[in-house]
Formats: structure tokens, sequence, C-alpha cells
């Protein structure tokens, strides 16, 4: 298969080139960045979204047989006023140029990643369901992610899967500018490896999805031509501890200290005083997946992972 991947050198851009890579497709990678120098070569075109005509262009030249838009800006609550034009332009907007681009090149095979931030903080939910659980997002970027996959699935046309995807940490995430709030894993792990002490805000029981896992969960979903497409959850399954996995990085980093302090002492962000609940994974089972990364496996697999950079 030849999977066109817009926002391929953003963190699950990365992770997706990976999966579909090692799945055997021929993939084309399209951004207005480049890829890290670290990562191995691929085709790619550098790119944005915001340019309709450039779209156009290069679906016609490239004619690939599916898409997966991951193409986003992600502003945290401090930056939304400074950013809020940026985000619609390129999460709403791009969404509406990359659908119209794949229509008029006859690919119909699309995976738009949309984002759990569409439920909002659903308080009184114990767990996000796609179809009875209201999407009433409370940030800027859950607004416009909700506004673009309900833009996407108007292109009847379209197969077009909508994939809510839980936040998530892993190989490649990195400050590219692109996203404010990088994950508690990634900055513990930059602690840790500066060998300075983590302060957590709380404890916490995470529905943090492993990028490795959420990339072949969607690579594997591409190939599954019995999936017609419609709203799917993307998570782990499994809540993830941030304490277990700051023990598992003190092991790995001996001068690594790590606690559980204050929110004002807090160096580790959780982004709100409470976890969201879990995203139902009913529908994703149903699509074929299985998951291949327990806890342990996964934080094993990322500290491997942040040890050969």
């Amino acid at each position: 298969m030849r999977v066109l991947v817009t926002g391929a050198s953003g963190f699950i851009g990365l992770n997706l080139v990976e999966a579909l890579l090692a799945q055997g497709d021929r993939v084309i990678g399209l951004d207005r960045l480049a890829p890290p120098k670290t990562f191995p070569p691929f085709p790619f075109v550098q790119a944005d979204v915001r340019e309709s005509a450039c779209l156009q262009s290069i679906f016609r030249q490239q004619r690939p047989d599916a898409l997966v838009h991951a193409a986003a800006l992600t502003p945290g609550r401090a930056s939304e006023r400074s950013r809020m034009a940026a985000a619609v332009e390129v999460n709403v907007l791009g969404t509406v140029h990359a659908m119209e681009a794949a229509a008029a090149a006859g690919c119909a095979r699309i995976l738009f990643l949309s984002s759990a931030a569409v439920y909002g903080q659903a308080r009184g939910e114990h767990v996000l369901d796609e179809e009875r659980t209201p999407a009433v997002p409370g940030t800027l970027y859950g607004i416009t992610k909700l506004a673009a996959e309900r833009l996407a699935l108007r292109y009847s046309e379209l197969d077009v899967t909508a994939m809510r995807l839980s936040a998530a940490f892993g190989p490649w995430e990195a400050d590219t500018g692109a996203r404010d709030t990088l994950s508690p894993f990634h900055r513990a792990a930059l602690l840790a490896r500066r060998g300075e002490e983590a302060v957590l805000p709380r404890r916490s029981r995470l529905d943090w999805s492993y990028s490795r896992e959420a990339a072949a969960a969607m690579a594997a979903l591409l190939r599954n031509a019995a999936w017609k497409g419609g709203v799917l959850n993307l998570g782990p399954g499994a809540a993830y501890d941030l304490e277990r996995f700051c023990a598992a990085l003190a092991e790995r980093y001996p001068r690594f200290r790590w606690r559980v302090g204050t929110p004002a002492a807090a160096n580790v962000d959780l982004f709100g005083p409470q976890d969201r609940p879990p995203l139902a994974l009913e529908r994703l089972r149903g699509a074929g997946f299985a998951a291949r990364f327990d806890e342990a496996a996964a934080y094993a697999d990322y500290l491997d992972w942040l040890e050969r950079q």
C-alpha cells in the first residue's frame, strides 16, 4: 500500500512511518519541518497543509492509496490566545485541504488522527465511549480537533476513520514547537538523563498510549479492509503509573531522584488536578487490535530507545 502521512515529522507521525515501513508499505511523508537527522531516510516532501494548491499537486504526483492526516498544532492553555488563528488554520482548514486533495486524487482510504481531547473533562464518566459520551472539548486543541473530525466525516465519498487517540508518550517525542503539552514521561526522562530530581504534583494513573503501540494499531487498521470508517478510540487499555516509570528510570540512571510533592513544587506537569477517565476500546478490539506491550514492556522499550539516542 502507498500511504501519504501528513505531520510525518511529528511525534506520532514518526512512529507511524516506522510502523508502516515495518509492515511493508510504501510511505511518503509530508510536513512543514524535516524529519530529525537520526531518523532513517524515507521519501519526504516538505510542505504546509495550509497551502491547498500545494497539497493538490502532491496528491496528483504521488497518487497514494491511503492518507493518514496527522498534521496538527497542539497549543497549551497558556498559548491558546496567541496561537488560536494558527491552530484553526492547521487543524481545521488543513484537514479540509487534505480531504479535498485526497478526494480529487481518488485516495479514498483516510485515517484522520483526532484526539481524546474532544471529550473534555467528562466529569461523572467512568469510561469515554465513542457513541455514548458527549464530546464537550474544553481546550482550543480539543475544539479544533472536534471540528476537523466532523468536517472530515462529511466527505461521504471517502472511507474516513477519525481515530481519537489518548495522550501518548514514547520514542520520537521532542519539543518541535508544534506541541506545548509534552508528556510527563518525556519530562521525567529529560530530568533523569540530566541527573536531576523529578517532583510529581500528585499520584496518578494515566490513560496514556505508548506511541509505538498506537502507531502499530493505526498501521494495522489501514490494512483492515473490513473496517469501514467512523469514530474510533485508541488508548492503552490499561492505566500507566508515572511513579513506576520513575522507578524504572532510577534503575537506568542512578543519579536520578524523584518524589511526589505538591502542584506548586512540581517540575513535571500532569495537566490538571485529576486524571481523565479511560477510553472505551470495544470498537478498537472489534477492529482486530491486540496490545503488544504491557506497562513494563513499554517502559523497557522506551528506555532502550532513549539510551540509543
